[in-house]
């Protein structure tokens, strides 16, 4: 007897399931963090970033999974999030490792935020005719884009750990001279430190920064829209 044929999942069904096993993957490295640095126990500040970055990473799953952001209420513009998600984790983490080889490059990151967030404001405005839409669309983008560098930039630095190239990275990242301002006694935990708050500060500046971005994007395709119509109308009118 021949079984039915299941119905093939939705796209947005399976970037949710590879965007929470993502930040699966971040729990675990943000966990091994402790191998890598194991002084990160006896330091309250570092056991504290510890489990404040693997609560932020379950709340991005959280609301990928339910409530009104979540993948399923946004499925019309989610695709359009995770390709500019993806291409901004590439981008992102290639500036990351160009200044890991030493190579200085002078790009302003804040300027990478807002335009993959405007980009995907106006696409996702544009595609679906909603300005609604652009917002959360960019808001997406760059939560996935940072949930896909924060598995980069932890792999990154794990393999590097102690390396020549992994101070130059931090002298040039001013890293090294706040550690000595700092009067923290180990460079090991304070750098570890650093990485650790940039991965629970990184969602919420792509949160603020997407919704900006978003809102303007948005914006700009819903001008589009009525420009056109006019237009065609206008046409119509003078046929």
């Amino acid at each position: 007897m021949l079984r039915p044929r299941r119905a093939a999942l939705p796209p947005w069904v399976w970037l949710r399931r590879l965007f929470v096993a993502i930040l699966g993957l971040n729990i675990a490295l943000i966990g091994a963090g402790v191998a890598v640095v194991p002084a990160t126990l006896s330091s309250p500040l570092g056991l504290a970033m510890l489990l404040a970055d693997v609560a932020m990473q379950s709340v991005l799953a959280t609301l990928a999974l339910a409530g009104p952001w979540s993948f399923r209420r946004v499925r019309a513009s989610i695709g359009i999030s995770g390709a500019l998600g993806l291409v901004f984790a590439a981008l992102y983490l290639g500036i990351i490792l160009l200044e890991f080889a030493g190579v200085n490059d002078n790009l302003n990151i804040l300027a990478l935020f807002v335009l993959v967030a405007g980009v995907a404001g106006a696409v996702a405005s544009y595609r679906t005719r909603r300005w609604q839409s652009g917002p959360l669309a960019a808001i997406w983008a760059l939560v996935i884009g940072t949930g896909l560098w924060s598995a980069g930039i932890l792999l990154i630095n794990y393999v590097s750990w102690g390396s020549h190239q992994q101070y130059v990275f931090w002298l040039n990242d001013g890293a090294i001279d706040a550690f000595w301002r700092s009067g923290s006694r180990d460079l090991n935990v304070f750098l570890l430190q650093d990485v650790q708050g940039a991965l629970f500060f990184h969602p919420l500046l792509s949160m603020v920064v997407g919704a900006i971005g978003g809102m303007i994007g948005g914006s700009v395709a819903r001008g589009s829209i009525g420009l056109h119509r006019w237009v065609v109308e206008r046409e119509r009118s003078e046929g």
